[in-house]
């Protein structure tokens, strides 16, 4: 069986062999074929124990992690014990991973059959495998199973829960309120702990991430903060009482338990200040309740009704008929969400309720009976089951009629008639107001008014309301509102445009049409006045139909939402008209009048179809066009032109608005002609009108997808440009020297638009083969003139063959040719082939002009030398060769020349005059004069530093100086160029040198030689000191003997440790200050024997300071030993970075180089105060150090009769010689003879010092005054200073604090440091004054807390007997309290210091009776409820228990509304006090309503309630 219990069960479920089973897919079957003996060994500690419970099957191997998990066996519903089986696999798999279907035949091998035992691999095909992870927890498994884990984690937490808990409570209790920094912090601690291991163990389903740990512990911290630091946190206030009340309730139950109870509990102040009397002393209360008369009332709250007929008739058929016929009504029964009025009931069931209906329409009145009064809707607030059918409750009577509804009359099932209100008003029900929106028909439509299939409709923008074309319309609008109710009715219409809510107010609102109802009496003739005045009476309730225009200018385009929100009669029936098809229209009175319309709930309306309720109109802006503003502002008119790169047509853009598509209208003028044109513009962005034609260009008119709109009033004009023309006249240029006609002067006249260009063409027919030469003219004119002269003779032919203008700049073909003969000039031009000629020459150098002539030579040459105001004519004659150069011979002046060629002659005599200049020379009449501009006393460099000499240059650069290094070896000449700056800037020319010296300045020269200014010809470079650092000897004095370095040293004067003004060395600088000092500090402490050698320094610092003038170095003050300073770098300054100085021990007082000096602080002597026992025996007592640690209290415990204050000197004396001795002990390391100053704390007024001369050993014994250390109490003893022989001294304790008694240090407060002696008398109780204890008769009452005064320590071991029982308990508080928490005796015997268990004190007169409290019990003791009638006497009975004389009060209290006894006590009626009853029973007869209850008893002894 047990082999079977784990066999796969017979109904499974099969897939197809392609079914895809959803989840990850599943692995390779190779990955998981293992053999069967790592399976085995790879089991864990819990799996084992389950494979051993099956009998060690083979067939049972669901601890290997190879398998799917056990749990996925488990999920075939196998019969037998399968959940016993799920819970032990959930053990075995706590982390579940793999597919989605859990069901996979992997497990059923794994679990049963014969598979596993005839197979050493695990069969995988076709199955699905689930694999699982190990676990994360940083426990093995092999250790502690992972539930184990989670139990021990669960148990620990529980339990720290519990333990803060009990801490909390105690706190509050025991403390009375105040705070514990200790709990806090000890909880604080715990809380991190515990998150902390909660987030490192990571047991899963109880791991947290280290984000939550960080959570968990500041909401701990929180937590603890309220429960432990704050006294009155939300956590004090609400939470501490609900713990002190639970945790006073456990240790109640386990005080309980038998002689062990209160062993573990003891004398808790939880206990104490939690103990409540039981409240069964006084028990049981008696209610009469006097039964009234029944009551109907119809309509208690006065409100009105109204039916919405048309939501009546859209009811369907088969929802009104929902529960059967109502007798009396004429109609059927509507569904639960009908109309109804509420008719409220107090009394017996009503078995027949009758009412009055009055038609608003007749004025008659019907009487209706309710018949079936158990088909009507009841709620029931109260039952009375002791009365029968006596209830209140509220019946709902159905109406659907419009009329006065009122109550006639309401029996019950005997026959008695219900009391109803007296002149109540009947209950209104009118129709419920109704109103909608529609648009006005039989009325003209302009504006392209127009009503869209959605119901909404659209119009253009009005431009003018005063328009007379729009007048009638504007006044009649659009749109009607159409309301019917009970009048006078007050509409809310609102109005958004383009966002903006408005409400339409009255003044907006047209005329009415209003439409009575049909009046049924108006026809009757025969109705007497009595009828007429009752429907008149009524007729004010009936429906009205009144129709409104809303009227609108539309000046502003954009959407025009209209919504008619809600409506409200005159019987204030307000209707959200928005609602009312979604809500069905039932309940229409009871519709929120403040709800929020949806349809505005954001700036743009989201309108879709059009309801009764809303309607929209798109106001349409108008269009416009407009010419562009480039097109305005650009160049008008615009010219049209034949010509290609001028156009022939204009592209005309628009500016349009509106909708598009749109279609433009213009109109063409030209000359008397003018035609009308169209244009359809399908975008805005492309707008424009293309015009090839001539004219003025006019907008007359522009329409968009919507309206007409209007056209900007400005106007283009195209006009068309002439082609230009050119008439050209030739006159021949005479020369008769030169043997006739030498050029031509043509002359043009034009037409056209300027400028103009002509283009010819110039060929010389003597050379046939030559091409022609292309020339152009340009001129603004309409006239011009201008020659032509060739050079060479020949026949010339000039051909003009094209013109252009500005419209036409392609140019137009023209024919003009003109024919002259020719005769050559000679001419003469600049020959620069040979090269570049300089401008500029020195004075007193030449220069040559290379010319070249042209012509028929020999020539003859005339040129001028102009200079200044002179002119100089040279002619040179017999020029033969075409290439001739003129010598300009050496300058006698500087200044600027200019040569111009006046005239040129060829062989035949024929002259030309040329005034062309053809060079000009500059002569300089010196070259550059260079100078240092050295400032006085040199250029300052700091040490490898380059040096940049500032160099004056008056003249042109660039310029070449040579300058050299005085007191060079090599005497080397050194060039540099200074070219950088124009004229004018030569400040900015610097000569850049390396190294110290004087630079002198040798020549200089541009394109001629300069000179040297004598004045700055010279420069010096000099090198700014590095700064430095000394000290100075003031102040020192030099240790001849050697040290442990061998080497002398300057040391200061030694001084004491912990002096208070400290030494310091006088620091000597040079430099530019401030200066930035580096110095190290080497430290060799008091101890150390090799003080003084570098090898064995204890500790070196380096410092960093900045000094001035006459500074000082501060030397270290605190710990003695030896100390050298040395300073190691300074930078001023002018050196920012620091120049190390090297250790110098130098013995002259006058040298500058001493860095490194000495400063000795010699230690202060060490004592403490040690107690030794009379015998010698040291006691575990010291004040080492500054004792500022609390030292223990030596405490000595007498008798009473045995201090100085109670006994003789004799006694005292004998008790003195068993008293402690104290010593001061001082270190070896001293030098005596010493001084000791001891400060002696009496136990009451001020301190004294006692000064101790002359101690020449290294112990001295202390005598204190008699008067100081025969007190009983507490006197404190410390060491205050002391001193050695060398003047040097240690103070232990701040002299302002010498001197001042225990007052000023917080009264019973230790006082620092020190020893501490206490002389304690025996402890001693008495009763408190405020408790019962008190009572001479020594007679208390159960509950009362004994309290006891205590004398003393603060810590007491108090005994006493309870009932027979000794009892021994402590006591930290010198107010000893005990409940008395049942009848018998309590006897307090002893009281001893828990500190000196010897010091006791016995007590014999302490023992008290504890009694009983009285009870009471009220008609048995039970909480009795009678209904009374009028009349009836009832006879109440009291019970006393207790010791007689007996005195109680019972009162008489008001009952609640519903005519239950109150909750909160109601109403004291009356009150009576029985004194001095000295029998057991005690009875009330009254005829009152009211209950009564007993509210005090007292007997002999004691009371209830004790305030």
């Amino acid at each position: 069986m047990q082999e079977d219990a784990f066999q796969t069960p017979k109904k499974t479920t099969r897939y197809p062999d392609n079914f895809q089973t959803p989840g990850p897919k599943a692995p390779s079957p190779d990955m998981f074929r293992t053999p069967m003996t790592s399976i085995g060994q790879s089991r864990s500690g819990f799996a084992e124990r389950v494979y051993q419970s099956t009998g060690g099957k083979k067939g049972f191997v669901a601890s290997s992690p190879l398998f799917g998990s056990p749990s996925d066996a488990l999920g075939r519903r196998a019969a037998g014990s399968s959940e016993s089986r799920q819970s032990l696999f959930d053990e075995l798999s706590p982390r579940k991973t793999g597919s989605a279907n859990g069901k996979s035949s992997a497990a059923a091998t794994a679990c049963g059959g014969g598979g596993a035992e005839k197979s050493s691999t695990i069969p995988t095909a076709d199955r699905s495998i689930k694999v699982v992870k190990k676990s994360d927890s940083a426990i093995p498994e092999t250790v502690v199973d992972l539930p184990s884990q989670r139990m021990y984690a669960l148990a620990m937490l529980v339990l720290l829960v519990a333990w803060k808990l009990y801490d909390a409570a105690t706190l509050t209790v025991a403390e009375h309120g105040q705070t514990s920094m200790f709990l806090f912090a000890k909880w604080t601690l715990l809380d991190i702990a515990t998150w902390y291991a909660a987030w490192r163990l990571k047991i899963p389903k109880l791991s947290v991430s280290l984000r939550s740990m960080y959570l968990f512990v500041l909401l701990s911290a929180f937590l603890d903060l309220n429960l432990f630091l704050l006294p009155s946190s939300l956590f004090v206030l609400a939470f501490k009482p609900m713990a002190v009340g639970v945790a006073s309730s456990c240790m109640r139950s386990i005080k309980s338990i038998p002689w062990l109870g209160p062993r573990l509990v003891g004398d808790s102040d939880l206990l104490i200040d939690s103990f409540e009397l039981d409240d069964e002393h006084i028990l049981g209360r008696h209610t009469i309740h006097i039964l009234p008369h029944s009551l109907a009332h119809m309509n208690p709250q006065g409100k009105g009704y109204c039916i919405d007929r048309r939501a009546r008739n859209n009811v369907p058929w088969y929802q009104r008929i929902s529960s059967g016929l109502l007798s009396g009504q004429g109609g059927l029964l509507y569904h639960k969400d009908k109309l109804t009025i509420p008719i409220l009931v107090n009394g017996t069931r009503p078995a027949s309720i009758r009412y009055a209906f009055t038609s608003f329409e007749t004025g008659e009145k019907q009487i209706r009976t309710v018949a079936n009064i158990g088909a009507l809707r009841m709620d029931t607030s109260a039952i009375y089951p002791s009365l029968g059918n006596w209830v209140m409750a509220t019946y709902y009577l159905p109406i659907s009629e419009v009329g006065a509804y009122e109550i006639f009359s309401v029996k019950d099932s005997k026959g008695l008639e219900f009391r109803t209100a007296a002149h109540a008003p009947p209950t209104i029900v009118v129709s419920c107001p109704t109103a909608r929106l529609q648009w006005r028909t039989g009325v003209g439509r302009e504006d392209n008014f127009v009503i869209g299939s959605d119901g909404h409709a659209s119009i253009c923008q009005r431009l003018d309301s005063a328009d007379t074309s729009i007048r009638s319309e504007s006044s009649t609008g659009f749109m009607e509102v159409v309301v019917e109710g009970y009048e006078p009715i007050d509409m809310t219409i609102v109005r958004l445009v383009n966002g903006h809510r408005e409400v339409i107010g009255l003044d907006g609102v047209q005329p009415r049409i209003t439409e009575l109802s049909t009046d049924a009496a108006s026809s009757d003739s025969a109705m007497n006045d009595a009828k007429r005045a009752e429907i008149e009476r009524w007729s004010r309730y009936r429906t009205r139909r009144s129709v409104y225009t809303l009227s609108d200018a539309f000046l502003r385009p954009g959407e025009y939402v209209y919504k008619l929100e809600s409506i409200r009669d005159a019987a204030n029936h307000s209707v959200i008209l928005g609602d009312v098809l979604s809500s069905g229209g039932h309940g229409a009175s009871n519709i929120d009048t403040g709800a929020k319309i949806s349809l505005f709930d954001s700036e743009k309306a989201l309108v879709g179809t059009a309801t009764p309720y809303m309607a929209c109109i798109q106001v349409h802006r108008r269009p416009t066009v407009s010419w562009t503003t480039s097109l305005l502002n650009g160049e008008l008119p615009l010219r049209l032109s034949d010509d290609k790169l001028r156009k022939s047509q204009y592209t005309l853009p628009l500016r349009v608005s509106g909708d598009g598509p749109w279609t433009v209208e213009y109109e063409i003028t030209n000359g008397a002609e003018s035609v009308r044109e169209s244009k359809a513009l399908p975008k805005a962005k492309d707008a424009a009108i293309e015009a090839s034609k001539p004219g003025v260009y006019h907008l007359v008119a522009v329409k968009d997808a919507h309206c007409s709109g209007v056209a900007e009033r400005a106007d283009v004009s195209l006009i068309k440009t002439p082609k230009p023309a050119v008439n050209v006249t030739s006159t021949p240029i005479t020369a008769h020297e030169c043997g006739g006609e030498i050029g031509a002067q043509i002359d043009l006249e034009l037409s056209g638009r300027p400028p103009f260009a002509i283009h010819y063409r110039e060929r010389n027919l003597r050379f046939p083969n030559s091409h022609p030469i292309a020339r152009v003219v340009r001129t603004q004119q309409q006239r011009h003139s201008f020659r032509i002269i060739p050079e060479l003779a020949g026949t010339y032919e000039f051909e003009f063959f094209t013109l252009e203008d500005d419209n036409y700049p392609s140019g137009q073909p023209i024919s003009a040719v003109i024919q002259q003969l020719i005769h050559a000039q000679p001419s003469v031009q600049l020959d620069t082939t040979g090269g570049y000629i300089s401008p500029v020459i020195c004075l007193g150098d030449s220069i040559e002009l290379p010319l070249k002539f042209k012509g028929q030579g020999p020539w003859q040459l005339t040129y001028n030398i102009v200079h200044g105001n002179r002119r100089n004519t040279v002619v040179v004659v017999g020029i033969k060769d075409d290439r001739y150069s003129i010598d300009l011979g050496s300058f006698d002046s500087p200044g600027q020349y200019s040569i111009e060629l006046a005239q040129v002659k060829d062989g035949n005599q024929c002259a030309r005059d040329l005034l062309e200049v053809v060079a000009k020379v500059k002569v300089r009449e010196s070259g550059p004069r260079v100078g240092f501009q050295c400032p006085d006393g040199g250029i300052r460099i700091l040490d490898g530093e380059p040096a940049r000499i500032p160099v004056q240059v008056h003249g042109d650069l660039p310029v070449e100086v040579n300058y050299r290094k005085i007191g060079d070896s090599q005497d080397r000449i050194l060039t540099t160029n200074l070219g950088h700056r124009s004229r004018g800037a030569s400040n900015d020319n610097y000569i850049t040198v390396s190294g110290p010296g004087e630079y002198e300045l040798v020549s200089a020269s541009d394109i001629c030689a300069g000179t040297i200014d004598p004045l700055g010809s010279r420069c010096a470079v000099k090198v700014e000191p590095k700064p430095h650092a000394w000290f100075t000897t003031n102040g020192l004095t030099y240790n001849e003997s050697l040290s442990s370095s061998q080497k002398h040293a300057w040391q200061l004067g030694s001084i004491c440790e912990g002096s208070a003004s400290p030494s310091a060395f006088e620091l000597g600088l040079s430099g530019f200050g401030p200066w930035r000092l580096e110095y190290r500090v080497d430290y060799w402490s008091w101890a150390n024997a090799n003080s003084g050698n570098p090898r064995f320094v204890d500790r070196t610092t380096s410092h960093t300071s900045v000094a001035m003038q006459h500074s000082t170095l501060k030397t270290e003050c605190c710990e003695p030993g030896l100390y050298r300073y040395t300073l190691t770098a300074v930078s001023d300054e002018r050196y920012q970075q620091l120049q190390r100085l090297a250790p110098s021990y130098s013995g002259s007082s006058t040298e500058e180089n001493l860095t490194v000096v000495e400063h000795r602080i010699t230690r202060s002597p060490q004592a403490e105060l040690r107690a030794y026992m009379p015998d010698g025996k040291p006691m575990d007592v010291s004040t080492r150090g500054t004792f500022r640690r609390k030292q223990p209290v030596i405490k000595h415990c007498l008798a009473r009769g045995q201090s100085r204050s109670d006994g003789d000197a004799q006694t005292w004396a004998n008790v003195r010689d068993k008293l402690p001795v104290f010593r001061v002990e001082f270190e070896k390391d001293g030098l005596a003879p010493f001084q000791a100053w001891v400060e002696v704390f009496p136990a009451s007024g001020p301190s004294e010092v006692i000064v101790i001369q002359d101690i020449n050993g290294y112990s001295q014994a202390i005598s204190l005054p008699e008067h100081i250390a025969s007190q009983i109490g507490r006197y404190h003893m410390r060491l205050v200073k002391i001193r050695d022989s060398r003047g040097c001294e240690r103070q232990l304790v701040d002299p302002s604090e010498v001197g001042i008694g225990r007052s000023a240090n917080k009264g019973d407060k230790s006082i620092a440091g020190g020893i501490e002696i206490e002389y304690i008398e025996a402890p001693s109780a008495r009763p408190a004054s405020s408790s019962p204890a008190a009572n001479p008769s020594r007679n208390v009452c159960l509950g009362d807390i004994l309290a006891f005064d205590l004398r003393g320590l603060n810590s007491w071991n108090v005994d006493y007997i309870y009932n027979g029982a000794h009892r021994s308990t402590s006591a930290n508080k010198h107010l000893f309290r005990r409940i008395a928490d049942e009848p018998g005796n309590f006897t307090l015997t002893r009281v001893c210091h828990r500190s000196a268990n010897d010091c006791c004190s016995d007590f014999n007169n302490l023992s008290y009776t504890v009694h009983d409290i009285p009870r009471v019990r009220v008609s048995g003791g039970k909480d009795v409820y009678q209904d009374i009638l009028e009349g009836d006497m009832v006879d109440i009975r009291l019970d006393l228990v207790g010791t007689p004389p007996f005195t109680f009060t019972w009162q008489r209290r008001g009952l609640a509304a519903d005519g239950t006894a109150s909750s909160a006590g109601g109403k004291v009626l009356e009150s009576h006090t029985v004194k001095d009853f000295d029998g057991f029973s005690y009875t009330i007869s009254t005829s009152s309503e009211g209950t009564f209850e007993v509210t005090f008893i007292q007997d002999n002894f004691c009371q209830y309630p004790k305030d």
